[in-house]
């Protein structure tokens, strides 16, 4: 069963919420300091994690990947990393294909097991836009870590 984020909130089941909050349970036990939705040129990054100086976004999606693929082009002026959180079973080829092509990362929730499956680790992104990249850093400054 997916985590929730805070025992006291009441999420749907198989929310998308539930999920963004699952991968970043997941993401501080790698290590990771987590902060949701931050604000990206009139878009919102699901999830970013911060690790050392690198920073991933994470676009999470019970099963429309291939929004999660639009989103994530965006996320290419900031993030270091790009990785897609899917709840699903199995992966299109179609999918595989667009994650090697663009060097993104793929977490797939075992629901039997319970737990975060790495399926594909990022390439890191060498199309950040400096100019974009500093003012992301600049607003996430604004945002406190949740943890």
């Amino acid at each position: 069963m997916l985590k929730y984020y805070d025992d006291n909130v009441q999420l749907p089941a198989s929310s998308e919420l539930q999920l963004v909050f699952s991968v970043g349970e997941f993401l501080k036990s790698q290590g990771y300091k987590i902060r949701f939705e931050i604000s990206n040129m009139g878009q919102s990054i699901d999830l970013v994690g911060i690790k050392n100086r690198w920073i991933t976004a994470v676009e999470a999606k019970l099963n429309n990947w291939r929004r999660a693929l639009v989103q994530c082009r965006a996320h290419e002026s900031v993030a270091d990393y790009i990785v897609i959180a899917l709840a699903q079973k199995s992966v299109s080829s179609e999918l595989d294909e667009e994650l090697k092509a663009n060097g993104w990362g793929l977490l797939l929730y075992n629901s039997v097991k319970d737990e975060w499956v790495w399926r594909v680790k990022p390439v890191r992104n060498q199309k950040i836009w400096k100019p974009q990249r500093k003012r992301f850093v600049e607003s996430m400054k604004k945002v406190s870590y949740v943890s």
